[in-house]
């Protein structure tokens, strides 16, 4: 039987060895919590502050000076939801959507320069374990 407790601090570590090895070398002219920001939007198209607030974890009131940052850099930008005008929606500008794929290609290419010092026998052993995870986590999120 897999030990849960076990399972999650593998997978924080492993979250730990990825900024360390790989994120922490990419300059990012915004805050990691704003990049994450920019990931969903970009993910979902556009979303409420409380659709944000709850995929993060973060109240409004700690989310609201993240968008205005975001907004003010020309980011993000708000919109009267469609079909309640009291709700309003944040979607990224096309300078964010730029601004996601350049720092996304980055990270890219950081990866790949840190993969010649495997063997080719890990490469294969280390895709297919992305691979693996990628299934895992696509399963995970359908639960959900």
């Amino acid at each position: 039987m897999p030990d849960e407790k076990k399972i999650s601090d593998s997978f924080l570590e492993v979250l730990f060895l990825m900024q360390h090895s790989i994120l922490r070398h990419i300059p990012l002219p915004i805050p990691v919590n704003q990049f994450a920001i920019m990931i969903i939007l970009g993910d979902e198209g556009s979303m409420t502050f409380s659709e944000i607030g709850e995929r993060l974890s973060i109240i409004k009131q700690q989310l609201s000076p993240l968008i205005d940052r975001l907004e003010n850099d020309g980011l993000v930008k708000r919109f009267p939801d469609t079909k309640d005008r009291r709700r309003v929606r944040i979607k990224t500008t096309a300078k964010g959507r730029k601004f996601v794929t350049d720092h996304q290609q980055m990270i890219k290419l950081r990866l790949e320069t840190t993969l010649v010092t495997l063997s080719e026998e890990e490469i294969k052993e280390f895709d297919n374990a992305l691979k693996t995870l990628v299934n895992l986590f696509g399963k995970i999120s359908m639960l959900q």
